[in-house]
């Protein structure tokens, strides 16, 4: 009986010893300094291009760090050498006669023990744009933004098969378009433009990358400013994972 107490006890011992450890693997990670740029390009006399940017970074201490970090890391860099002087080229042709000013921001809308997810906004004087990034934390294409798919667990994080890929993903667009097409009849608050049909959110809503992830980890789609309704907000349709794959 003595014998079985102390194992017991040096049980309890080593689970208290690596509760640190595991609540440290199991904890959201931890945003450090914002990635942030800013570039001003003189276009003419009477204007500038002006692009700024902030990106989150997180705590290298965490194994997906590094590769989380390297993606907007790249983003910005991209930006910087060909994106922004490429578009203030674009406008010195066109001899603006105003500033053009791009700045982009961003929300974390997920962060715990699975996905790490943000939403990127990027406006543009009165026009606004977004775009969302989910990283996964275990495996599934980690330090990567995480298609749709891959999410739902119809492809493997490993899968090469373009085929395959491309039927996996064209499934769960057709899947989620439908879903969103009903959920946007029955919204309130939102009436859909009159000449705005099913077969239009092929062409701009691509729910492959057209989402983020909430708080709780389902995924939220989201429609532009301005398609669905007239309204300069964004559009958002929350649909869970359980959903999705019932429907398909």
């Amino acid at each position: 009986m003595r014998m079985k107490r102390r194992a017991i006890a040096m049980s309890v011992t080593v689970l208290l010893a690596l509760l640190p450890i595991l609540t440290g693997l199991a904890a959201p990670l931890d945003l450090t300094e914002d990635l942030k740029g800013s570039v001003r390009i003189e276009l003419t006399d009477q204007a500038q291009y002006i692009y700024s940017y902030a990106y989150p970074q997180v705590d290298p201490a965490d194994s997906s760090a590094e590769l989380i970090n390297t993606f907007y890391q790249t983003i910005a860099r991209d930006a910087e050498e060909f994106e922004i002087p490429m578009n203030a080229d674009y406008y010195r042709e066109q001899k603006a006669q105003k500033n053009i000013t791009v700045e982009i921001s961003y929300e974390v809308t997920c962060n715990n023990d699975d996905f790490f997810s943000v939403l990127l906004n990027t406006r543009q004087g009165s026009l606004e744009t977004y775009t969302g990034h989910t990283f996964s934390r275990k495996g599934l294409k980690p330090g990567s933004s995480v298609a749709l798919p891959y999410l739902l667990g119809l492809l493997e994080s490993e899968e090469s098969d373009t085929w395959l890929q491309n039927r996996q993903t064209g499934k769960a667009d057709d899947a989620v378009r439908k879903m969103v097409w009903e959920r946007l009849r029955e919204m309130d608050g939102i009436e859909i433009r009159e000449d705005l049909q099913e077969e239009d959110l092929e062409y701009v809503f691509f729910p492959e990358e057209d989402f983020y992830l909430d708080e709780t980890g389902e995924p939220v789609f989201y429609l532009q400013p301005g398609f669905a309704d007239d309204s300069t907000r964004l559009v958002t349709i929350p649909i869970s994972i359980d959903d999705i794959l019932d429907e398909m």
